[in-house]
């Protein structure tokens, strides 16, 4: 059981990779053996991009959904965050949504080829497509693009993409939710899911660009997923062993590369630069 009630922590991208979840949250003590949560008054936050690529995406959109609600009945909170990859999926599967209607185009069979050929692409299931549901697709529209946990900002891409939708993280998550509800946009839809898939807009400096975007949304560090560790390092996934502080210490990466056989771990928050941004 987690032992620090005001605890936080964070999952990566994990990419449909449902197992190695259960087991690294039984492990960091947040649920049992019959995947209940036993967290209490945790928190703990997911960065988005919870299917695609590995085996079980709904398995993980299940498992999250749950104990997001088990969490809640505890006095604790798990959140997550739409990732591209959540983007992309949503967008896939509009014309089957029944709920969601598309502006803006003259044929709706060829906006769900584009959508789902794009989505196939970037490691869609059919596996997974053939189990999603309507309460699965609401939940993914809700999710925010940002969130504010204390001193850190929480995104799932490395991006100043985010800019694009407002100045503050409210704005930002009131402008994408906008854009999710029906009807949508076919070009509005078309643009977020290629703004979030940009990385590396955090690591070309000290820290320059990551403490201008934390002056802009708040916090004194910003944590996100998106950009796999072992492939920034160069580095075999099973070696990766924990996130990756970078940009001055202002930035902090947690996609472990769970798809590419990397760990998935649950990671407390880490430490805020002394210095403001």
């Amino acid at each position: 059981m987690v032992d620090v009630s005001e605890s936080v922590a964070a999952v990566g991208d994990v990419h449909g990779c449902v197992d190695p979840l259960r087991k690294a949250l039984y492990r960091a003590g947040y649920i049992d053996e019959r995947e209940r949560w036993i967290g209490e008054d945790s928190r703990l936050w997911f960065l988005g991009d919870l299917t695609d690529r590995g085996p079980d995406g709904v398995g993980v959109l299940d498992l999250v959904m749950s104990l997001q609600v088990q969490a809640a009945d505890q006095g604790g909170e798990v959140g997550c965050l739409l990732g591209n990859h959540e983007a992309m999926l949503l967008a896939a599967h509009l014309p089957e949504g029944r709920k969601l209607r598309i502006l803006h185009h003259d044929d709706d069979d060829d906006v769900h080829a584009l959508f789902r050929e794009r989505w196939i692409g970037n490691g869609g299931r059919s596996a997974d497509s053939d189990r999603l549901t309507d309460d699965h697709l609401q939940w993914i529209a809700a999710l925010p693009a940002m969130a504010r946990v204390g001193e850190h900002l929480l995104v799932h891409a490395d991006t100043v993409g985010y800019l694009e939708y407002g100045e503050s993280v409210e704005a930002v998550n009131a402008g994408i939710a906008e854009l999710l509800r029906a009807p949508v946009d076919v070009e509005e839809i078309d643009r977020l899911t290629h703004l979030m898939t940009k990385r590396f807009a955090f690591a070309s400096d000290e820290g320059t660009a990551a403490r201008e975007f934390l002056r802009v949304f708040g916090g004194r560090q910003m944590v996100h997923g998106h950009s796999p560790i072992p492939l920034l390092l160069g580095i075999e996934p099973q070696n990766v062993t924990g996130p990756l502080v970078y940009a001055g210490g202002y930035a902090v990466n947690l996609d472990t590369g769970v798809f590419l056989g990397g760990p998935c771990l649950v990671c407390a928050l880490p430490s805020v630069p002394n210095e403001a941004p």
